[in-house]
């Protein structure tokens, strides 16, 4: 045990001894021993205990820790004296020192071996789970940590409370209602910050004491560890070892990307677990989500910004996140897997505003950013779902070399069914309509571009002044043209489906890059 550390307990334990001798003192003691004035030998790892009148030398030269007791002597002499001394005055016997000495370096040693174990498990790369697990059987009790959303992060397995409050809540995955109450009720989570230790409490809810402590990343607060006093009484060590335990925890949750780069942030550990557990229990997530004030309306979309659509750009994920936040305020946003991920939140038919795109569009465009973009749903479980939409859409953007920074899925999910397709039949050129694979040969033929032509008419149907302006041509000459694409299709495209034709087949040659 350290020296200040021993100091601190002896403190707690009502002990006030006066300090002489060598102040900066740096022994690490492990074990307990009688001085024998006989045999004068001094380790650095051993507590010596002794009365006044078998003092040693003032200029013995090693470094420990005496702990004296008995008559006062004028200990002005051990003022350059290599050692430290706690003289404990007339009204400690040697047996009770002895016994505290022995009571506290055991406590370390237990505390000691058991970190010895909860190390092995941090490094052993299984995860929280297997290290709250492991810190379970060492205390003999249940472990359970949360984050500040009250959602349960791990429960330790294997030693499980005789209570149908905790019981319900470790199937549901979050406090309930009723226990966060409680929690606000006894101002738990001040009581835990204003201590900076693990704070004792007695709820209510169980009628089990336990042990509760914070948990921190780069010094912010991230969740909390709670330990009941179900199976086995603390002993006067444990919440020393306790706050050990919960800094390993910390550094556990350090491993996450979804907590470093997401610490502190409203909301945003409810879209991780939708992202990566699509089955869990929706309503109890409704719930918390309605317990912390969040207001969910009826409909959803996703915007993801992933690596890919981040190449180019110089800027730092959390310095986009950053000023997303103002263009979509009352969203939910996170950064998962090195994506940024925004979970809007709409009414019904209501959509993006104006105001929205405008200046999303302007802030990606001027950054060198594409965002995509799902279609809107209504089911928060099918959020893992939308999130893929929204990849998809930026990869066939990059892949179909698209210039504008904002891809939808609506637009690109064609292609995406283009894709599918293509890894079950490679040759999905064979697809094409045989009257545009004639035009396309046409044109590489006789060097003209009536290809062109085609998917402009097909953009603008019925209007050709409009046509023959975008192709800066006579109207005249378009109409020649149409007609003689017209034969070579082997369609006059007055039929609703010889349009759905021409466009998919123009979609293929795209996606295969033919044009």
């Amino acid at each position: 045990m350290e020296y200040q550390i021993f100091m601190s307990k002896l403190k707690e334990k009502g002990y006030q001894p006066q300090i002489f001798g060598h102040s900066d003192n740096v022994c690490d003691m492990i074990n307990v021993r009688i001085f024998d004035p006989m045999r004068p030998h001094f380790e650095s790892s051993s507590l010596y205990l002794t009365s006044t009148n078998t003092m040693p030398a003032a200029n013995t030269n090693a470094e420990f820790t005496l702990m004296c007791f008995g008559e006062r002597l004028d200990f002005s002499v051990y003022e350059q004296s290599c050692f430290t001394i706690l003289y404990f005055g007339t009204s400690f016997s040697q047996a009770a020192l002895f016994n505290t000495a022995m009571e506290l370096l055991t406590e370390i040693q237990q505390i000691t071996a058991g970190m010895h174990l909860l190390l092995n498990a941090s490094f052993s790369g299984k995860g929280l789970q297997y290290l709250v697990d492991t810190a379970s059987r060492i205390f003999g009790n249940p472990i359970y940590v949360v984050d500040l959303q009250n959602k349960y992060l791990a429960i330790s397995a294997g030693i499980v409370p005789d209570n149908d409050f905790f019981r319900e809540e470790s199937k549901s995955g979050y406090i309930s209602k009723q226990g966060i109450a409680s929690i606000r009720a006894n101002h738990l989570d001040e009581m835990v910050r204003k201590y900076n230790h693990p704070y004792y409490y007695t709820s209510e809810l169980v009628h089990t004491g336990m042990l509760v402590d914070a948990i921190h990343i780069q010094n912010i607060e991230v969740g909390h560890v709670m330990m009941l006093e179900s199976e086995h009484p603390f002993e006067d060590y444990v919440p020393d070892f306790f706050h050990r335990f919960c800094k390993l925890v910390s550094l556990e949750l350090q491993k996450d990307p979804a907590y470093t780069r997401n610490k502190g942030v409203m909301y945003s550990y409810f879209l991780v677990d939708l992202l990566r557990n699509p089955q869990n229990n929706i309503e109890n997530l409704k719930e918390r989500l309605e317990v912390l004030g969040y207001n969910l309306k009826s409909s959803f979309y996703i915007i993801a910004i992933p690596p890919s659509a981040q190449s180019s750009s110089h800027l730092q994920l959390e310095v986009i996140l950053e000023h997303l936040k103002r263009i979509f305020s009352g969203s939910i946003y996170v950064i998962y897997e090195d994506t940024i991920v925004f979970l809007i939140n709409k009414n019904l038919y209501q959509g993006f505003s104006e105001y929205e795109l405008s200046q999303l569009k302007e802030y990606l465009a001027a950054n060198n950013l594409k965002a995509g973009i799902s279609n809107f749903y209504q089911n928060l479980e099918d959020t893992s779902r939308f999130y893929q939409q929204a990849i998809d859409a930026i990869n066939l953007g990059l892949k179909l070399n698209t210039s504008t920074p904002l891809c939808y899925y609506s637009d690109y999910y064609v292609y995406k069914m283009l894709e599918i397709f293509e890894k079950e039949d490679t040759e999905i050129r064979f697809l094409i309509h045989p009257g545009l694979m004639n035009l396309y040969l046409y044109d590489q033929e006789k060097g003209t571009d009536f290809l062109n032509t085609l998917q402009e008419y097909l953009k603008n149907p019925g209007q050709s002044s409009l046509v023959a302006k975008n192709l800066h041509v006579h109207k005249n000459t378009l109409l020649y043209r149409m007609g003689k694409i017209k034969e070579l299709i082997g369609s006059d495209l007055t039929q609703g489906d010889d349009y759905m034709n021409m466009n998919l087949s123009l979609m293929i040659m795209k996606y295969l890059n033919m044009l």
